[in-house]
């Protein structure tokens, strides 16, 4: 027994590493593309960028619409169907990809946004149809990290690269960065197709038609999970959305530059719940238990406390060091967001598990909760204190967030230990 977990705990350190390589490169291209841009163009660029940006990760999350974890989940059971998988996502989600970018599009000419916002959050939207061209799903449920992270790794490259060198030899404007960003998803898309994916789905047809899929998701199904990811991006992404509705560029541009501090280090934690996500969801319904997440959720919340301590004293160098003078009053706001750090760590934790053990009914009530409370704090600090109220919006609703998480994975366990009447110990699970 010791000796399995030990050999699993090595696979986990090393899909970890790949995905924090692959994950860490695109994130760090992604900075500097934010801190090209504030140096190149200034405040109101940032913030301009900030919203184009958040309304590019609904229409992710809507192009997905839960197809992507439940596509994963498939192909992690190991069905034997892949062919069969990918075509039933893939058409899925290039239908849902083109009203995606019709609602995006139409958002940044009509919707709620700063005036001088409007043309990139429009053109950002029409950019994101390579998205739904990719099949980096497949990678993750076979647990090909380094061909998952490499293909995000390849969209934030070539996304920096064009940019740079559109802005620095042909003189281009900040609406280079839309078109960039586009040619980047289809670069990276095809690359990931024509080297790898093609020669996965490859396969006799006739050898396909005699395998039985039967748990292919109805759309129901991927639109009730759809839709409590959605909402999850809501109440990561919201307060950036009603500052640009509710303020202007140069109050988005100085939050989405504290906000990018807060990502960078949740990013070291999102790489470990991305490898774990495969395993939850190969563990049987009668081995689901909450007390298997005691160990990884106090390790959880430890890592955000010595998180949390160290940006509080790197937050005023980093930010001048990146962003220059013109953004001092990013270091303010970056304090309350310090917060919510070791929250968003356990937090990940417990929705990973009730999105990998299907569960997107109570993931729906976990997520609404946070949306409503997170919408509600900001609709009464942002008028009266600005950016600064959004950022004291952050923390306060992780924690309604966190406990209806517990409640939520407390039920599961309930349920599960009735149903069987099981009482015997399970094995934690192994993250460290």
């Amino acid at each position: 027994m010791n000796s399995n977990r030990r050999i699993l705990s090595e696979r986990l350190h090393a899909h970890v590493l790949t995905i924090a390589m692959g994950e860490g490169f695109a994130r760090l291209c992604n900075l500097l593309l934010v801190i090209f841009l504030s140096r190149m163009f200034g405040v109101r660029a940032a913030g301009a960028y900030a919203v184009a940006q958040a309304v590019s990760l609904y229409q992710m999350n809507g192009i997905d619409f839960g197809l992507r974890q439940a596509g994963a989940r498939l192909i992690a059971k190991k069905t034997g169907n892949t062919r069969r998988i990918v075509q039933f996502v893939q058409r899925r989600r290039l239908f849902l990809a083109l009203t995606m970018i019709v609602l995006g599009y139409w958002y940044g000419k009509a919707g709620p946004v700063p005036q001088d916002t409007r043309s990139m959050v429009s053109l950002y939207a029409l950019g994101m149809f390579g998205y739904g061209l990719s099949v980096d799903w497949l990678a993750w449920g076979m647990q090909r990290f380094a061909l998952m992270t490499g293909w995000r790794a390849l969209v934030s490259l070539n996304t920096l690269s064009i940019t740079i060198v559109c802005v620095w030899n042909f003189h281009a404007g900040l609406l280079i960065v839309p078109l960039a960003n586009g040619l980047a998803y289809l670069i990276a898309g095809a690359w990931l197709w024509v080297f790898w994916a093609r020669q996965i789905v490859t396969i006799d047809p006739e050898k396909v038609s005699n395998l039985p899929l039967s748990d292919l998701p109805e759309w129901k199904s991927t639109a009730v999970l759809g839709t409590a990811l959605l909402m999850y991006q809501a109440f990561y992404s919201i307060d950036t959305i009603m500052l640009g509705a509710m303020t202007d560029s140069v109050q988005t541009g100085l939050y989405s530059a504290a906000y990018r501090l807060l990502l960078l280090v949740l990013a070291i934690y999102y790489f470990v719940m991305q490898a774990v996500y495969p395993r939850l969801a190969a563990i049987p319904e009668t081995g689901r238990r909450i007390h298997m997440l005691r160990r990884p959720l106090l390790l959880a919340v430890a890592a955000g406390v010595a998180a949390a301590i160290i940006m509080a004293f790197a937050r005023k160098p980093l930010i001048d060091l990146l962003y220059g003078h013109a953004f001092a009053s990013s270091t303010a706001l970056a304090g309350p967001l310090l917060f919510a750090i070791p929250l968003d760590f356990a937090t990940s934790v417990l929705l990973t598990v009730l999105v990998a053990w299907d569960y997107p009914g109570r993931v729906i009530a976990a997520t609404g909760t946070a949306v409503a409370t997170n919408v509600l704090l900001n609709v009464i600090l942002i008028p009266r204190y600005g950016a600064l109220g959004a950022a004291y919006a952050t923390p306060l609703s992780y924690v309604p967030f966190l406990l209806t998480l517990i409640w939520q994975l407390h039920r599961v366990s309930n349920r599960h230990e009735q149903s069987d009447g099981s009482t015997e110990a399970i094995a934690p699970i192994v993250i460290s």
